[in-house]
């Protein structure tokens, strides 16, 4: 049976489905394919168990969501009860089957602990292990449910040994041990005296993950659900932590004076005045911003009242409204408890940041025994592998368009997994009010206003002295570039502020690569600047070149875009081997277009006598075995291409879309080479994840920079 493990828990509320999710995302890196199986859940009338769904949205898993479907803690008690648990025990063996035969490793779940069966679910979870053959891999919970402070890690370590000892007795093989949601404060310390009690009793400790604000603290759409409440504004913000709650029901002063930023407010709905002062808080630059405001009694403030506060806050500040009063409401909040939904992109980031940062999967590796050097790189291996490398060896990366919603939520995820160091420019008030509400790590995030920075005369100044006395330009011309948000963070990158700079999400490649061109220039024995995609199909990664920057390039131009792409996917762990694509194979085309590839690969191979390089080559020959072996029999890269080198813009930008659309491949740039220094350009239409890959993979080309 196919490799995998079983999580299960000590107790209720020890954050296994978080370290799940962490798990799959971390071992995704070296294995490849992971799967995610939960046998026992939230099943029953029609419902998707919220964990199934969070991991089908995050991990793109491919088996139909009815087959993975758990059964309910009821159906489990209804099989014993009517004396047919064999046959529902049969159903999760077949059910996992059906995962595990497109997986290389599965993550299995074990149950949620609710209600009165919680006493015989550790059994539950011990059979099914057994049957699956799925080690037990326990999460452990540190903190102390009702003072959020650390247990006594003695504490902590009996559970651990009762538990496992409940095991060892049920004929389970136990893997490991995982402590989650220990204060940071306290860690190296709980880590240190939990390592060695647990290597006394021979349970091996796989790591200690820190407690997380984001995890624990409950966002405003789940105070919504659970309190049944009416969102009356700011509908697109309910995403939002509330850090706490305050209960408004004094005077204004003495409610202004008691705000923090973050804050839930609480309020009769008919206080006009506090409602007011909550929204002129929430676009103020120097009173704490709430969170939002939950009018209590089914009431509302007057129309007109409403519409100053839309005017106020462009209707953004989330205001809900509840039947109870404000004494009921704060009791019904502070029951509501946080968990991670399939939508809540910066809370998944953070739990797979907490786990890659925190446990250690080697063992779990070397119990899978995967031979990684004979694997393909399946896409979510190629980025995980990109996210390691730019946090290994972290650099600064400017991003020039604060103004972007898009590049700020990018920015956000980037900070929460922790993978570079960021500037980014604009208005610094409106990007900081945004990133804090986006990440608790906003702060260490660089915020530069080009028109106001101290840079800009020496930037001006440098500037004139790159480009005399070729261009020669003004004073006052060189002044207005450096205000310019795409000058500016070029020469950030030319003057060594930052190592690279990622832009176009608002700015076409033009505005975002001239300044590039104009004085990062290129590198040593290169002539043109030209870019990359890696295209990530289901099964492999590939590299073509160049569909974005050169619309007819000359047979020296593809001979340079050709040596480029083939450097580009060696850095990035892409063995390569060159097809240069043509509408014609080998010797039997003729004419002007197929002769300029086939002199470029005249050169290519001058000049780099080592590179396998194949051309001119169709691409059905250079990608089709059987195709290559009929048409260039012998040919080492015929059938095995994984850099296609495409003759001019057209062919390329339309294979490259044609490929992203009709096989469902997610493209990854245009990653720019041959600068000096990496500058990457943006689509208008890319998305908050495409943004994340690029500036990673912008941070990975700056380490060999």
């Amino acid at each position: 049976m196919p490799k995998s493990i079983f999580l299960t828990a000590t107790q209720r509320g020890s954050g296994k489905s978080s370290v799940a999710l962490g798990l799959v995302a971390l071992l995704e890196r070296t294995i490849g394919e992971v799967g995610y199986f939960k046998p026992v859940g939230q099943r029953g009338k029609g419902r998707i168990d919220p964990d199934v769904k969070l991991m089908k949205s995050t991990f793109g898993l491919r088996t139909a969501i009815e087959e993975i479907q758990p059964f309910s803690m009821d159906d489990v008690a209804e099989s014993l009860a009517d004396g047919k648990h064999d046959q529902l025990l049969e159903q999760v063996i077949d059910d996992f089957g059906k995962i595990s035969d497109d997986y290389d490793f599965v993550v299995c779940e074990g149950t949620d602990y609710f209600g009165a069966m919680a006493a015989f679910e550790s059994n539950v979870n011990a059979e099914i292990s057994k049957n699956l053959g799925s080690p037990i891999l326990l999460i452990a919970n540190a903190m102390d449910s009702e003072s959020s402070e650390n247990r006594d890690y003695e504490e902590v370590i009996d559970d651990i040994c009762m538990v496992k000892d409940s095991f060892d007795e049920m004929g389970c093989e136990f893997f490991g041990v995982i402590i989650n949601k220990c204060s940071p404060d306290g860690l190296a310390e709980f880590q240190a005296r939990s390592q060695e009690e647990l290597n006394r009793h021979g349970i091996r400790l796989l790591g200690v993950i820190p407690r997380a604000d984001m995890l624990e603290k409950v966002r405003l759409e789940e105070v919504a659900t659970q309190l049944n409440a009416e969102v009356v504004a700011g509908t697109e913000r309910m995403n939002v932590v509330a850090q706490r709650v305050l209960v408004a029901a004094m005077s204004l002063d003495n409610v202004l004076a008691r705000l923090e930023k973050g804050a839930l407010i609480v309020t009769p709905g008919d206080r006009a005045e506090l409602i007011l002062a909550c929204a002129s808080a929430y676009v103020s630059p120097t009173i704490p911003a709430p969170a939002g405001v939950v009018l209590t009694g089914d009431l509302e403030p007057p129309e007109h009242v409403q519409n100053l506060i839309s005017d106020l806050t462009g209707g953004q500040m989330p205001i809900m409204k509840v039947k109870t009063n404000t004494y009921e409401t704060a009791l019904d909040i502070s029951a509501v408890k946080p968990r991670i939904n399939a939508h809540q992109r910066m809370r998944i980031e953070v739990a797979k940041g907490l786990v890659a940062n925190h446990v250690n999967e080697e063992p779990i590796l070397t119990a899978a025994a995967v031979d990684t050097g004979l694997r393909r790189v399946t896409p979510r291996q190629f980025l995980h592998q990109i996210m390691d490398r730019a946090r290994k060896d972290k650099r600064r990366i400017v991003l020039p368009e604060g103004a972007d919603d898009r590049i700020l939520r990018a920015a956000a995820i980037l900070m929460e997994r922790d993978v570079v160091d960021l500037t980014i420019l604009g208005n610094e008030a409106e990007i900081g009010k945004r990133l804090g509400q986006l990440t608790e790590k906003a702060g260490r995030i660089r915020l530069i206003n080009p028109a106001e920075s101290e840079w800009r005369e020496p930037f001006a100044k440098k500037y004139i002295e790159l480009r005399t006395p070729k261009k020669n330009p003004t004073w006052d011309l060189s002044y207005d570039l450096m205000a310019d948000v795409s000058y500016f963070g070029t020469m950030m990158v030319h003057e060594g502020y930052a190592d690279g700079m990622v832009s176009g999400a608002a700015h076409t490649t033009a505005h975002t690569l001239r300044p590039a061109l104009e004085f990062i220039k290129m590198r040593e024995g290169v002539n043109i600047a030209s870019s990359v995609f890696f295209m990530c199909l289901p099964d492999m990664v590939l590299v073509y070149g160049d569909c974005a920057v050169n619309p007819n390039p000359t047979a020296e131009g593809l001979a340079d875009i050709a040596l480029a792409s083939a450097e580009t996917a060696r850095a990035f762990g892409i063995e390569p081997y060159v097809a240069m694509l043509s509408y014609s194979t080998g010797e039997s085309g003729k004419g002007s277009d197929v002769d300029k590839v086939r002199q470029a690969t005249k050169l290519v191979k001058e000049r780099n006598p080592s590179l396998l390089v194949e051309g001119p080559i169709q691409y059905d020959a250079a990608v089709d075995p059987d195709v290559g072996k009929q048409k260039l029999p012998g040919s080492r890269v015929a059938g095995a291409a994984t850099v296609f080198i495409f003759p001019d813009l057209n062919s390329g930008n339309n294979t490259y879309k044609a490929v992203q659309r009709s096989a469902n491949a997610i493209a990854v740039g245009p990653v720019m080479q041959g600068l000096r220094r990496p500058v990457n350009d943006l689509s208008r239409g890319v998305t908050v994840r495409d943004i994340v890959n690029t500036v990673a993979i912008t941070a990975v080309q700056a380490q060999k920079s």
